[in-house]
């Protein structure tokens, strides 16, 4: 994991810093990252845990389960353990993020299996800038202990406002 790339060479700046939040001696540590990319583009790619990520800043454009999501400032992203997904800017350029990689375990409170997110963008502007925060604060080594209490709250509500017990429909609306 690159723990704070800087990457300028003639093109406009690039830019993804890594952290990492110990949340208990029992819990997995949280990965966050904070990036901005003008004209990055991931490759097709999955991740272990859950993606939960806030635009802060531009357009991205996920290619995600057979259909492209349109992401915008504000908006929350929710990308499920092992599926693959891509990331770009959008048609205006330029996008900025803060998402976090948060183990299953941590989005079950009271429940035996992790939420099923049908829509993967979630508009919830309370719990956005709630785990923006968080993430921010985080992000400058906060207090372990906050961290410890804090997150587990906001992923738990993340999972109780927009989740489902199990995957009605893997479908994104409008993939056809």
């Amino acid at each position: 994991m690159d723990h704070g790339t800087t990457r300028t060479s003639g093109r406009p700046r690039e830019q993804a810093v890594w952290a990492r939040a110990p949340l208990g001696p029992c819990d997995p540590p949280l990965d966050l990252l904070t990036a901005r990319f003008d004209r990055h583009r991931y490759a097709p790619h999955f991740h272990e845990e859950f993606t939960v990520g806030v635009c802060v800043g531009g357009c991205e454009v996920i290619d995600y389960r057979g259909g492209r999501l349109d992401v915008g400032p504000g908006s929350i992203v929710v990308l499920a353990p092992g599926e693959v997904h891509t990331g770009g800017p959008g048609a205006t350029g330029g996008y900025a993020y803060r998402a976090m990689y948060p183990a299953p375990l941590l989005l079950t409170e009271g429940t035996t299996a992790p939420p099923h997110f049908r829509d993967p963008v979630v508009d919830d502007p309370e719990l956005a800038a709630a785990l923006r925060a968080a993430h921010t604060e985080l992000s400058a080594h906060a207090d372990p202990l906050e961290a410890e209490s804090r997150i587990p709250w906001l992923l738990a509500a993340l999972a109780r406002r927009h989740g489902t017990a199990r995957p009605l429909d893997d479908r994104v609306p409008g993939a056809d």
